[in-house]
């Protein structure tokens, strides 16, 4: 049963919460006495969007503050009242069940990998190479990835996982035709990953080997 909205797996809108936990003060002293008591930080714990400059959050027409589950959570729990105390014990089953879906999805995106890289063994052995050429070829990649120190696959976050499969798969589609050298192999995938690194670069504003490793996948199967 949905208690309070939660967008996106893991964000909430203030006014449903404030709204939910039934307090007496207006919502906007309310919002803005915790943040000040409790030192929350803007950007970081909560961002506040304004419906009329192109955000919504719920239909609001007012100033709104989306938190994170953990800000959320915090906030329930402050207010020591059984309606805070039902919010928060809702927000970590909630964190449970995203956490879950999250791992599920790394490991449906780790098998796809694999798959992708047995297809470059095959490839690589069309064109005359060894298993040994396979290895080479994907780890030159890989140390592309991560400038030279390479994350293992089983421990990757789901966003290296898919860039890993997305630069693997583009060097298949280059060198299944048989034409290409090992050479080429190791060249091209040496670019595909380069061209991922950049990606991740621009869209989460870190680096491969800035981002943390997750739990080993394996243990997950």
């Amino acid at each position: 049963m949905e208690l309070i909205k939660i967008y996106q797996g893991n964000l909430i809108n203030a006014r449903d919460l404030h709204e939910f936990l039934g307090s007496k003060k207006d919502f906007s002293s309310w919002i803005k006495a915790r943040i000040n008591r409790y030192q929350f930080v803007e950007n970081e714990d909560y961002t506040i969007a304004h419906p009329n400059g192109g955000a919504s959050w719920g239909g609001s027409n007012k100033v709104d503050y989306i938190l994170t589950i953990n800000m959320a959570k915090e906030l329930a729990m402050v207010e020591n009242t059984d309606k805070g105390r039902e919010a928060r014990r809702y927000f970590i089953e909630a964190e449970k069940t995203l956490n879950q879906l999250r791992e599920n999805k790394r490991l449906e995106t780790f098998f796809k990998l694999e798959a992708t890289k047995k297809r470059l063994l095959k490839n690589v052995e069309n064109i005359g190479g060894s298993h040994q050429d396979y290895v080479q070829i994907d780890f030159a990649g890989r140390m592309v990835l991560f400038n030279g120190d390479p994350m293992p696959d089983e421990k990757l976050p789901l966003a290296l996982l898919k860039g890993r499969d997305f630069a693997t798969e583009l060097t298949n589609e280059f060198i299944k035709d048989g034409e290409r050298t090992l050479i080429d192999a190791e060249d091209l995938n040496k670019q595909h990953h380069q061209k991922v690194r950049g990606m991740v670069v621009k869209s989460m504003k870190k680096t491969p080997e800035e981002l943390n490793p997750e739990d080993d996948i394996k243990k997950l199967e």
